[in-house]
């Protein structure tokens, strides 16, 4: 474990910072957390952000007031379709790296526990060489880090698809979904009448 780390004349000494004692409640949140799945992530942060960015849009006095009903517009759409491309590319991709980690039977079918897929600590070996025996984990952390193989490398996988359908899918839903939700809002706008 690394005690220090020295760079020209600044040392800091990780000894000499205390531990922070977190409250329960901060505690139980922290946990909660870390037991969210990248989907469920991605959902979190899709919703704020359908519900505040176009709020910030309409209080935006820097601009006039047609100017912030678009941006508002806009913002909606871009969380919708942002966290829909999202949790349909980092679900599939999390199921692929499971369906490639799993442990298998005789006959070639995918083991399960108590529903949930056997990652296969052989195939995790054969894809990621000595890195899993380079930490010297005990055997409980290893079952561990060898489960969450397959979340990790969906994520990855996912983060680098995205980088893609980021210009390729999103950017032209979006701009389709404004145009739909800025024809209801001027409907709206106008009373619900059919002018638009």
């Amino acid at each position: 474990m690394i005690s220090k780390i020295q760079s020209n004349n600044n040392t800091v000494n990780f000894r000499a910072l205390k531990p922070i004692e977190l409250g329960k409640t901060a505690q139980n949140i922290l946990s909660g957390a870390n037991n969210l799945s990248s989907v469920h992530q991605r959902i979190a942060i899709g919703t704020s952000a359908f519900l505040l960015q176009p709020l910030i849009d309409l209080r935006n006095k820097e601009v006039d007031k047609d100017t912030r009903e678009v941006s508002a517009v806009r913002s909606a759409a871009k969380a919708v379709v942002g966290t829909a491309t999202g949790i349909i590319i980092r679900d599939l991709c999390m199921k692929f790296a499971e369906f490639k980690y799993a442990k298998k039977d005789a006959m070639g079918n995918i083991m399960r526990e108590a529903g949930e897929i056997i990652i296969d600590p052989e195939k995790v070996k054969q894809s990621f060489g000595k890195g899993f025996d380079a930490l010297n984990l005990n055997p409980k952390e290893l079952a561990d880090a060898v489960k969450r193989v397959p979340a990790i490398v969906g994520t990855l996988a996912a983060l680098l698809i995205m980088v893609v359908t980021n210009f390729v899918v999103d950017a032209p839903l979006t701009n389709k979904l404004s145009e739909s939700l800025e024809k209801i809002a001027l409907k709206f706008k106008n009373g619900g009448s059919n002018n638009g």
